[in-house]
C-alpha cells in the first residue's frame, strides 16, 4: 500500500499523524488505542467520540470482511487549534464495485453507481448489514467538513452539504477519509438511527470507571451555590471556566458546598467538563466528594456531569500510572 501517497494527499504538511497497520487479529487493539488517544483530547466533544467510535470500528471491520486482503491502514490527526479531526482507513483489496457485485442484486451496476449507493442503508455484498458506511454518512452530515470515499477510478465527495461522484485517479481498494469538526455536540444515537446505543457503548468502553459510577447528591451542606444566578442554559466552555474560578476557592475551604442546579435547563458536556470535571486537576476525587454535593439536576444534566467527570478522572489516572 502506498502510505506516502495517502499522507501527501490527505495529510499534507501535517505533523504527528498516527499510522496503524492492522489485520483481523490486531483490529480491535488498533481501535482501542486510537479511541483512547482521542478520548484524552478534551477539546473533542464526548458526543463526537461516541458517534465516531461506532463508525470507526465499522470501517475497520469493513476491511476485514469485504476487501479480500489481510491488511488495512488507519491514519488519524487531530488539530486542537482548529478543532478538526482527520481519520482515514484504506485497503488495497477488491474495491467497492467488485465487492457489491458478489450480491446478485448489484451484479450489473457500474463502478460509479456502486460508490454512490454504498453509503445508503442496507446496501451490502451479503457479508454484512450494510450499515457502517450509512451511519458514517449520517455522521458526516452532522459534523463533516469533508468526506471522501475513493474506490477504483471513482470518488464520492461530500463537502459544503453537497455530494458528487467524480472520476479522478485510480486506487486499488478503498479509501475512506473523514474530516470532522470536533467542537459541536451531537446526538450519537441519532447518528446510528437509534438502532443501537452508541453513547453507552462508548462510555462503557472508554469512560466508565468503578471509582466514579454515580454522582454524590443531596448531602447536608454548609453553603449553597445556585447555578441559576448565572443563567438557565449552560453550553459553553467560557462560562464553565468563569464559574469554576468562583467555585474553586470555596471548595478548597472547609465545609461542603451544595452545587445547586435547580431551575437549570441545559448542561452541556463542554460546560460540565470545564466547570466541574476540571476541578479534578486541582482537587483529588475523594476530597471533591467531601467538599461538594449535587442538587436539583435533571437526568440529562446529571448524565453530562457524570460522563465528564468519569472521562477526566480516567485520563488523569492513566497519566499518573504512566509516570
Amino acid at each position: 500500500m502506498n502510505v506516502s501517497f495517502l499522507l501527501n494527499k490527505y495529510f499534507p504538511d501535517k505533523d504527528n499523524v498516527s499510522i496503524d497497520v492492522f489485520d483481523a487479529h490486531t483490529l480491535n487493539n488498533v481501535y482501542q488505542q486510537v479511541l483512547q488517544t482521542l478520548t484524552s483530547h478534551f477539546e473533542i466533544e464526548v458526543s463526537v467520540l461516541q458517534s465516531l467510535s461506532y463508525c470507526f470500528y465499522e470501517i475497520l471491520d469493513n476491511v476485514h470482511i469485504h476487501s479480500g486482503r489481510p491488511l488495512g491502514t488507519a491514519m488519524t490527526h487531530f488539530d486542537a487549534s482548529k478543532n478538526v479531526l482527520r481519520v482515514l482507513v484504506a485497503d488495497d483489496g477488491m474495491g467497492i464495485h467488485a465487492s457489491l457485485a458478489e450480491n446478485e442484486k448489484y451484479h450489473d451496476i457500474s463502478e460509479a453507481e456502486a460508490v454512490r449507493i454504498c453509503v445508503e442503508d442496507s446496501v451490502t455484498d451479503g457479508k454484512g448489514m450494510g450499515f457502517g458506511l450509512y451511519a458514517t454518512s449520517r455522521l458526516m452530515k452532522n459534523i463533516g467538513l469533508q468526506f471522501i470515499l475513493h474506490s477504483g477510478c471513482h470518488k464520492l465527495v461530500y463537502q459544503d452539504d453537497k455530494t458528487e461522484i467524480i472520476e479522478n485517479g485510480f486506487w486499488q481498494g478503498t479509501i475512506v477519509y473523514m474530516e470532522i469538526t470536533t467542537s459541536r455536540e451531537i446526538d450519537a444515537n441519532e447518528v446510528v438511527d437509534h438502532r443501537t446505543d452508541a453513547a453507552d457503548q462508548y462510555n462503557e468502553a472508554f469512560v466508565e470507571t468503578n471509582e466514579l459510577d454515580v454522582l454524590w447528591k443531596d448531602q447536608k451542606a454548609d453553603e449553597n451555590f445556585p447555578f441559576v444566578q448565572y443563567g438557565t442554559d449552560f453550553g459553553t466552555r467560557e462560562m464553565g471556566a468563569k464559574i469554576r474560578e468562583q467555585l474553586l476557592p470555596m471548595i478548597k475551604m472547609n465545609g461542603r458546598i451544595m452545587l445547586d442546579f435547580s431551575g437549570v435547563n441545559v448542561v452541556s458536556n463542554s460546560f460540565a467538563d470545564e466547570c466541574i470535571a476540571k476541578l479534578l486537576m486541582e482537587i483529588p476525587l475523594e476530597q471533591l466528594k467531601r467538599h461538594t454535593t449535587f442538587h436539583g439536576l435533571s437526568s440529562m444534566a446529571e448524565r453530562s456531569i457524570l460522563v465528564a467527570l468519569q472521562r477526566r478522572y480516567k485520563v488523569l489516572q492513566k497519566q499518573l500510572d504512566n509516570k
